[in-house]
């Protein structure tokens, strides 16, 4: 009986190890991360500690070309938000109407220095997206971030007073290269670059600009009312014989600006080009020197390559046209659609 017993006993034990050794062998690490994803849930990836984890991507196979959708090729919708809960909706609305095959768009969110609510309305509208549209609709992968820069303005006639920009551009370059360092993952050909106050858009605009075939390339961004409407994004421009010589008394650490009398530069706006010489044609391209962000796409290995948004003055350029001037210093093209027109709100 006693043996019998003690026979139960071990029997138990020897169990109890082998489950314990089953569940930590087979079980991930706790370090996690959380990410809303495509199941419309805020879900925790767990990275597992186990060795055997093994992937291979021959990123020379990666190419983005003028083919698009034909060719299965990726794109990254990347916006930077905040205080911005108020403009989610139209956003949103507006992205679902690319005709671009969805399972091939990812969107990609960066929220900082918030207290409207954003980053609830941005939780709420990727559960709804990624749950109740049709499977044709839903994109790829929605992923939402949360880093907060500690800058703050008052009000948005404060956001472009010239005597900040050079300060404000600097945070927006950080967190640009923040979103993008985060969201940029392998299968990805293109990235767009949309502010979250861009509404207005053709529904083929994905298309389109990548019909182009273009290292990076900007439409013209433009504003309008019910009765009258006006060129919005100063930071499309190409520089002229006049903006070069001025730079030249420049010491290497300023920063030019765009758009304030206080700052003459002397460049060449893309709003002014808007059919410049009686030139109608919508897919008019011209070269430029700088691109702003508010609609802006770039080829993926552009990034990869190096050119991000410097938060450090780059041939007297920050954040976007620093980007530009950064991307035309590898070897790439940068240019602009004077005719081709997005809307931003005002």
């Amino acid at each position: 009986m006693l043996f019998s017993a003690r026979m139960q006993v071990i029997a138990i034990v020897l169990a109890s190890c082998c489950l314990v050794y089953w569940l930590f062998s087979s079980s991930p690490s706790l370090s996690s991360s959380w990410t809303c994803v495509d199941d419309g849930t805020i879900t925790s990836h767990v990275h597992s500690s186990q060795p055997n984890k093994f992937r291979y991507y021959d990123m020379d196979k990666l190419n983005a070309t003028d083919q698009g959708h034909k060719a299965n090729e990726h794109v990254l919708i990347l916006t930077p938000f905040k205080d911005a809960a108020q403009h989610i909706d139209r956003y949103f609305a507006a992205v679902n109407k690319l005709t671009y095959p969805h399972h091939l768009i990812s969107l990609g969110f960066l929220v900082s220095d918030s207290s409207d609510g954003t980053i609830e309305k941005l939780h709420e509208k990727s559960r709804s997206y990624t749950r109740d549209e049709e499977g044709w609709q839903q994109f790829h992968r929605i992923s939402i971030f949360q880093k907060d820069f500690d800058f703050e303005l008052s009000n948005t006639e404060e956001r472009h007073a010239f005597g900040v920009q050079v300060e404000r551009r600097k945070i927006m370059a950080k967190s640009r290269n923040t979103l993008l360092s985060s969201a940029l993952t392998e299968e990805i050909a293109w990235v767009l670059w949309l502010d979250g106050d861009v509404f207005e858009y053709p529904a083929t605009l994905l298309e389109e600009l990548i019909g182009m075939n273009k290292d990076v390339l900007a439409p013209n961004c433009w504003w309008h009312s019910y009765n009258e409407e006006a060129g919005y994004d100063r930071n499309n421009w190409q520089e002229t014989p006049e903006s070069r010589e001025f730079q030249k008394g420049l010491e290497p650490d300023d920063v030019l600006v765009e758009g304030y009398p206080e700052l003459i530069t002397h460049r060449k706006l893309m709003i002014d080009m808007r059919f410049e010489n009686d030139q109608t044609e919508l897919f008019h391209a011209v070269p430029l020197d700088a691109v702003g962000g508010t609609c802006t796409l770039v080829k993926a290995e552009v990034h990869r390559e190096g050119a991000i948004f410097p938060t450090f003055p780059f041939q007297h350029q920050v954040e976007t046209e620093g980007f530009a001037k950064m991307a035309k210093a590898l070897g790439y093209e940068v240019w602009g659609l004077p005719n081709y027109l997005v809307y931003h709100y005002i």
